[in-house]
């Protein structure tokens, strides 16, 4: 049997888009150490119960209700970035976003693409041994497109 290979965390690209049409999407160096995507259900929660014993403890139904789509992105200060980022913040209008596998199709790789705000944007110093580190989040708002296959 071959041994499968995983995937490297590198492959992992958080890309902007540029606005453009057609849209350009680049991986900002800014986040180059940590990035994350998390999809998730927000659920509506009700019993169910039994006509033939009242009595009888309910069990608890779900209804799929909403799907958000959120990202996590860490790394070191890139000057170059810092200014768009802030732009960003303050926009009220959300940006496109891609978040990719960059890896081939028998591996995994594909996209989702989504529109964005930019929430959380922190830039954290410390000593003259460190780096300038900085972390954000993006959250989605609207449809986060189903998964696409790469070619």
């Amino acid at each position: 049997m071959a041994q499968k290979l995983a995937v490297r965390g590198t492959k992992l690209l958080i890309q902007v888009g540029d606005g453009a049409d057609p849209e350009v999407f680049a991986h900002p160096c800014l986040i180059n150490t940590d990035r994350s995507f998390n999809l998730q259900a927000e659920t509506q929660d009700f019993p169910t119960y039994d006509c033939e014993d009242p009595e009888a403890v309910s069990w608890m139904q779900r209804e799929k209700v909403s799907l958000s789509g959120d990202i996590s992105g860490a790394g070191r200060l890139h000057e170059a970035d810092l200014a768009e980022y802030d732009a960003w913040l303050r926009d009220p209008d959300p940006r496109n976003v891609k978040i990719a596998v960059n890896a081939t199709a028998a591996e995994g790789g594909g996209s989702w693409t989504g529109s964005y705000h930019l929430t959380q944007f922190q830039i954290t110093g410390g000593d003259k041994s460190t780096t300038i580190e900085v972390t954000l989040t993006l959250q989605s708002t609207g449809e986060v497109a189903p998964f696409v296959a790469a070619a």
